[in-house]
């Protein structure tokens, strides 16, 4: 019985990001992301022994922001060492050249380097239930996959594109920072007691506000706060996975878009 197409596809698809996923534990990415985990709970609990009072809430306010930095930056260090090497290796090119699109290749990676940041994150965020209720952590769990998903559109897009390391990294690492400060460099540009209402000071307030309708709005993810109350309601959980779900979107189809554009 002959399969279908589309049939063929998704196993093309399933193949690359099985692979994926089969790189990143050959490649000790799950003891490295343990052992920051070890680090971290280590740090934290020096920190709680040194405050006087409130020091379970001073041990989770180090450790949850410390925990969401790791894994954007494991996840990122991750996705673009790993294509990197696969271009150097000509492995790209050898995947290419066979009965494969360039749409599919692309969509396999993305699944399971998205797949990798969701264990990544897991792992890092194991000892946080010992700190806060079950609920609040679970919500900041899916938050912090999700702003590690478009971490990881923007790595492959930056992996692609640019085609080296230390660019790419720098480039997603500015990208990810200008996100979460972008409000409150908007508030300084157009809420300024100290700078009068010119013509100038018009336009740089607009530039700022359209450069901030271009990034994500990383500043409503993953967010301390929720760990110390009852967690965010469902809405504000679904219009962060919409968020999540259409830059992550945006920069996929960047990163197709230069990789039909690329000759190998």
């Amino acid at each position: 019985m002959e399969t279908s197409p589309n049939a063929a596809r998704l196993r093309h698809v399933a193949a690359i990001a099985a692979f994926a996923w089969t790189e990143a534990r050959r490649t000790r990415l799950p003891w490295v992301a343990l052992g920051t985990c070890g680090l971290l709970v280590a740090v934290s609990a020096f920190f709680r022994s040194l405050a006087v009072i409130e020091g379970a809430r001073l041990q989770l306010s180090f450790l949850a922001p410390a925990i969401r930095i790791s894994a954007i930056v494991l996840v990122c260090l991750h996705t673009i060492g790993s294509l990197l090497r696969e271009q150097q290796d000509k492995g790209t090119e050898l995947l290419l050249s066979l009965d494969l699109a360039r749409a599919e290749y692309l969509l396999g990676k993305l699944a399971g380097y998205m797949l990798v940041a969701a264990g990544v994150c897991v792992v890092l965020w194991l000892p946080l239930p010992f700190h806060a209720s079950v609920v609040p952590s679970l919500c900041w769990l899916l938050s912090l996959i999700l702003e590690a998903w478009i971490v990881v559109a923007a790595a492959v897009f930056c992996a692609i594109t640019f085609n080296q390391m230390l660019l790419g990294v720098a480039f997603v690492l500015a990208f990810y920072v200008l996100s979460r400060a972008m409000p409150a460099i908007v508030l300084i540009a157009t809420a300024s007691p100290f700078v009068e209402p010119t013509w100038t000071h018009a336009i740089l307030a607009a530039s700022v506000r359209a450069a901030a309708l271009g990034l994500p709005p990383l500043d409503r993810f993953t967010s301390t706060q929720w760990l110390i109350g009852q967690g965010p309601p469902l809405t504000v959980l679904v219009s962060l996975a919409a968020s999540a779900f259409v830059y992550a979107a945006l920069l996929s189809t960047a990163a197709l878009v230069d990789l039909y554009r690329r000759n190998f």
